[in-house]
């Protein structure tokens, strides 16, 4: 635990609380940012806790999370986190999952300790969590018990998945990805990557999802908006010239992209950024 760090107790996070509810040790609650991304303090967390995005353009450093996190995505931090994860604009909203000391205690009598931050962008415990931001939503008196049902089986499915993950991606999956990521500029094709890496692009495109949770055009394009973010903040050229840098096609089409991951504009980042 770093001892510079801002200590957050059970169920409190950096944000505001529009709702909260509580049941069998578990704390729901739904909050926005109202702290812009820069000023985001390191912080630790001493509890376990989920992250449900349900809005907005999120930076975590959870394994298999994005570079910039969009909804749908839950991520899992244990006890003890410390982190910078933020928002990157303040339109964002998510559900948040605390557990108690106790009951993770409860939990592990039956559960492996899950024992680092990890993301997940689809499957069994996004689905759950999905189901328990609606249950609080309609909160009624039976709401308690549903809600302490679905917190224990998405505990669950994550320790299931976290067995499936302690499997290492293969060589040649990684070596596809640092090729992505270090060809982002150029038009590569699945198949291009899949025959560098000696597989078949059917092969490449279900292991590249199953490891990195994406697919490798999502990869393509979350590289080519950090290549562009980052020539926003240090360089002065015209952005027409950045967005063909990165690897886009055009301006139109680099600005679009960029607005639907930062929620603003290239001219409006770079503005930001050259005014701290």
């Amino acid at each position: 635990m770093d001892p510079q760090a801002l200590i957050l107790p059970h169920g409190q996070f950096l944000g505001a609380c529009a709702s909260r509810r509580e049941t069998g040790g578990f704390a729901l609650s739904e909050l926005t940012p109202t702290v812009p991304a820069d000023e985001v303090a390191r912080h630790t967390h001493e509890d376990a806790h989920l992250v449900l995005l349900l809005d907005g353009t999120y930076i975590s450093s959870a394994a298999k999370a994005p570079p910039l996190c969009r909804p749908p995505l839950l991520i899992y931090n244990p006890p003890g986190t410390t982190h910078r994860d933020r928002f990157h604009t303040l339109d964002g909203r998510f559900l948040t999952i605390s557990v108690s000391g106790a009951g993770l205690q409860r939990i592990r009598q039956f559960l492996e300790p899950l024992d680092r931050p990890t993301a997940f962008r689809e499957g069994p415990p996004l689905q759950l969590a999905q189901r328990l931001f609606r249950e609080c939503r309609q909160w009624d008196r039976v709401s308690p018990l549903a809600a302490e049902g679905l917190c224990l089986e998405l505990m669950a499915e994550m320790a299931r998945a976290a067995d499936r993950r302690h499997r290492q991606p293969p060589a040649w999956l990684k070596t596809a990805r640092a090729l992505i990521h270090d060809s982002s500029a150029l038009n590569l094709s699945v198949s291009e990557v899949a025959q560098a890496a000696g597989v078949h692009p059917v092969h490449l495109a279900r292991t590249f999802r199953e490891f990195y949770q994406c697919t490798p055009g999502d990869y393509l394009r979350h590289c080519r908006l950090e290549r562009a973010a980052g020539l926003l903040r240090r360089q002065q050229q015209p952005i027409a010239e950045i967005a063909l840098d990165a690897g886009f096609a055009d301006q139109s089409h680099f600005s679009k992209a960029f607005r639907k991951a930062f929620a603003v504009s290239p001219s409006e980042y770079r503005r930001a950024h050259v005014a701290r």
